[in-house]
């Protein structure tokens, strides 16, 4: 009798760890539907855009001799900055859903193939972090540095203010740039072409050279 009980039981835990399962995989496939657009947009659209507010800021800022449109110019510059990082992001950042749902897809995959894409699309989302910040931060210093010492008629404590902002993103620009994290380190060694010889015997010669793979 305990035998038989112990025996529901584990058939019970079997067919409910199966039922969670494909509940948890249908559950991911609508999330992916939900996320995917029915009209599709450029994906340079927040970079071209961003560029467009960049540009229209600078124009304004460096021609005007008014100290308050020279803040307002600033701000325009600082919102098409930050556009063009949410550019950035948009573009280098992989579809996580379609992505993961397209890896559990796949027939036969091993332990390690799996593993490898799973850490690989962290990489990737990681990067896309990285690179967004890096950009933004960057474009933020240049652009208060152009605005302290080549805009005219600058008032020393809006100049100071600039200078004060863009030693902050200049910090923050060279911590994106050296802080690659883990995940991230994997994806780029994935990436990386490796070269190396390679040896085809054959049953009349032998063939031999340079090979290059990569993995994309």
């Amino acid at each position: 009798m305990k035998i038989f009980i112990l025996f529901v039981c584990f058939i019970s835990s079997l067919s409910f760890a199966t039922t969670e399962g494909q509940s948890a995989y249908k559950f991911l496939k609508q999330k992916s539907d939900e996320s995917k657009s029915e009209i599709q947009f450029n994906e340079y659209e927040d970079i071209i855009s961003g560029s467009i507010a960049f540009a229209i800021g600078n124009i304004g800022y460096f021609t005007t001799d008014s100290s308050t449109l020279k803040i307002a110019y600033s701000g325009v510059q600082t919102v098409g900055i930050i556009a063009v990082g949410h550019g950035i992001y948009d573009y280098y950042y992989p579809h996580f859903e379609t992505r993961l749902l397209g890896l559990l897809s796949k027939k036969k995959l091993t332990r390690g193939q799996l593993s490898d894409g799973y850490v690989s699309l962290l990489g990737e989302m990681e990067r896309a972090k990285r690179l967004s910040l890096l950009w933004s931060s960057s474009l933020l210093t240049m652009q208060y540095g152009l605005n302290a010492f080549l805009g005219k008629d600058v008032p020393q404590d809006l100049k100071d203010i600039y200078l004060f902002l863009g030693g902050v993103n200049a910090i923050i620009a060279v911590y994106s740039y050296y802080n690659v994290s883990d995940y991230e380190q994997y994806y780029l060694n994935q990436k990386k072409a490796k070269v190396g010889l390679f040896i085809v015997p054959g049953q009349r010669d032998t063939r031999a050279g340079l090979g290059i793979s990569k993995a994309w």
